[in-house]
């Protein structure tokens, strides 16, 4: 059985000689390995472009850091060797505030503190619902109106997460605050897909 190629030159006795060319298997083979290339080379300005989707931020004193999306933003940010590192993030709508702070109080003291502190810029506080999670953190929904007796007024949804980082020596303080005009369901899915993020450097 003759392979299937290109004659060569003929020969006197037995005619054209036959070269084999590349079986199906083979051709096969290299139309996949070309798809393969093509595939990686399309993916990669894909995955750039997801890479550019995130932004991190790292807090230099606690060493954790955090992704969040590019459609929320820095509005503040601070680091204080004695106080501890704050990032405060923006979308058009939210606002997520987290801190890592050098603090001795416990979650519980820190949720008295909150209420109490709150309550002075925003008498119309209301402690919606708090509870205690199996960490010792303390979870608290809070809803109170800003700019109030104003045509900007508008009523808060704020979910804040109150915990020890090491215990009588640091504390962690998050809070996502929420227009009550938005849609508040799926704000908070967002705050809480970028807290998820918040984890140790490697």
């Amino acid at each position: 059985m003759r392979a299937y190629g290109r004659p060569e030159a003929a020969d006197a006795v037995s005619g054209p000689r036959w070269v084999s060319g590349p079986g199906p298997v083979r051709r096969l083979a290299l139309v996949l390995a070309a798809a393969v290339v093509l595939a990686i080379v399309a993916a990669l300005p894909a995955a750039a472009e997801a890479q550019e989707q995130y932004r991190v931020w790292r807090s230099p004193q606690f060493g954790l850091s955090l992704s969040y999306p590019t459609t929320w933003t820095v509005v503040e940010e601070r680091n204080d060797p004695e106080r501890g590192d704050v990032l405060i993030l923006g979308n058009e709508t939210s606002a997520l505030l987290i801190g890592l702070l050098h603090d001795t109080r416990t979650p519980q003291q820190m949720a008295l503190d909150l209420i109490q502190s709150q309550k002075e810029t925003t008498p119309d506080l209301a402690v919606v619902q708090t509870e205690e999670t199996e960490s010792g953190s303390v979870l608290m929904f809070l809803q109170y109106t800003i700019h109030p007796q104003s045509a900007s007024a508008m009523l808060i949804d704020e979910k804040a997460l109150l915990g020890t980082l090491e215990p009588g020596m640091s504390t962690i303080t998050l809070r996502g605050m929420v227009p009550d005009r938005a849609d508040v369901e799926s704000e908070f899915e967002q705050i809480e897909s970028i807290i998820g993020t918040l984890a140790p450097e490697r």
